[in-house]
């Protein structure tokens, strides 16, 4: 079983991504295949992955995969490669109800036998990082840490830290300097890191990695560390990943430029086996082409609001399309984009106007987290009865000005308001509800309804 290693921190923001494509770099450089990882439900850090490693970053995720499919989807994903890198997700122990330990790093990493190394921010703090690394060791005994990278660190610290942690039985693998150069390559924006698409100056984000990341950190040992992970075995279908065709004749409209960019790959390779992907950009594109299916992403439609208004051309296609009877499958942006219009920081821009309402865009979050429910209503994505299991993160909020078809009753999570989520006008449905593939197909039921 391919060598494994677990990237992991007392916090979400802590420098865990820094560290992770740090290391990917390293290892690629070398001449390794990497095979990277993230835990949970996330679409941005995925992306970092793919441009450091050159493939695909795959989700791991016990909420919505299962154990089994956690461990299904590793094997067959880390399949031919050296190494795997995974990523964890907020802190070590954090959890889904903060009372179990599950969807936690520390689950998934029991779950593939791998050992832990910790990113720590040594910023304003030296012996007090021996009680924090004593106490995450001592709180599961069967999560094995190993090893600590230490991020924001000034001269002269680096050796004290290293004398201390080596006591609680952990070796410190690197010191990633404290830097503004760093802290502007890595910029923040509500979500989370900016999306590496949105990005103009991807050369600058390898120079900052190249320079200041990668040759302070031990890849030798890292290998060494994810050597000792467990013996793993498949428990199930670990078919051979990739995204070869299927003879589908379904040709798949993807919106994906800089305001729409949460996409799972499997939704690509899904697109793949179903027939043909179509992209398309809402931002250049002046009209939509003709496809079969269209679907409409998550992403940030409020930071490029002035150029999707601008192409006007293209959202009255869209518009035609959707009353037209077109099969459109949109989520949580994409569901902003089908909006009327979009208000942020006090200005108003013109979107497609499928569903008549205004989308506000607000500071605070308003859906955050895992959600899931069951269609109760006719929708052209699922029949009655199926459970929909996902997740939310939006600052928005919809304000209807009419009474659309709601399809989703939720169980948990906010959608729409109300309990409610997916409204449904035609062969049209916008949620706010993310999907991964692996627990349900949109596009699949949208193509073969054709």
């Amino acid at each position: 079983m391919v060598p494994r290693v677990v990237i992991s921190a007392v916090r979400g923001m802590s420098g865990k991504t820094i560290a992770t494509l740090g290391i990917i770099y390293g290892l690629v450089r070398r001449g390794l295949r990497v095979a990277p990882f993230k835990v949970g439900p996330d679409y941005i850090d995925p992306t970092y992955h793919r441009a450091v490693s050159g493939v695909y970053s795959r989700n791991l995720d016990v909420v919505l995969m299962g154990e089994r499919g956690v461990v299904m989807r590793f094997v067959k994903y880390s399949r031919g490669a050296d190494v795997a890198i995974i990523e964890g997700v907020m802190g070590l122990y954090d959890s889904i109800d903060g009372v179990s330990e599950l969807g936690s790093t520390a689950q998934v990493a029991k779950l593939l036998k791998a050992p832990v190394i910790l990113v720590l921010s040594g910023e304003r703090v030296n012996r007090t990082l021996r009680a924090v690394v004593r106490g995450l060791k001592s709180f599961d005994a069967h999560v094995e840490i190993r090893g600590v990278i230490l991020t924001d660190v000034v001269p002269g610290q680096a050796e004290k830290l290293k004398r201390g942690l080596s006591e609680e039985g952990v070796e410190v693998l690197g010191t990633i300097p404290r830097s503004g150069a760093v802290s502007s390559a890595f910029g923040y924006r509500h979500l989370g890191l900016v999306p590496f698409g949105e990005r103009e100056n991807g050369a600058g984000l390898f120079n900052v990695i190249e320079s200041y990341i990668a040759p302070n950190i031990d890849t030798d040992r890292v290998v060494a560390i994810a050597r000792e992970a467990g013996d793993l075995e498949c428990p199930g279908d670990c078919g051979e990943s990739g995204s070869e065709r299927a003879g589908g004749r379904c040709r798949v409209g993807i919106v994906m430029d800089r305001a729409f960019t949460f996409y799972y790959p499997e939704v690509i390779e899904e697109a793949c086996r179903l027939g043909e992907p179509v992209f398309v950009n809402s931002l250049k594109d002046p009209e939509l082409p003709h496809v079969d299916v269209l679907m409409i992403g998550g992403g940030f439609p409020e930071v490029m609001a002035e150029g999707l208004e601008k192409n006007r051309s293209f959202r009255r296609s869209v518009l035609r399309y959707v009353e037209g009877g077109g099969r459109l499958y949109a989520e949580c942006g994409g569901l902003m984009y089908m909006t009327s219009s979009i208000i942020v920081d006090g200005s108003e821009y013109e979107m497609v106007g499928a569903v008549d309402a205004v989308t506000v865009v607000l500071r605070k979050p308003v859906g955050r987290g895992y959600a899931w429910g069951r269609v109760v209503a006719r929708t052209p994505i699922a029949p009655p009865g199926t459970e929909l299991r996902g997740h939310e993160f939006h600052y928005s909020k919809v304000i209807l000005r009419e009474r659309p078809a709601l399809a989703i009753r939720l169980e948990r999570g906010v959608g729409i308001g109300g309990g409610w989520d997916g409204i449904v006008k035609g062969n049209m449905h916008a949620q706010y509800l993310h999907i991964h593939p692996e627990t349900y197909s949109a596009l699949g039921a949208l193509c073969r309804s054709m």
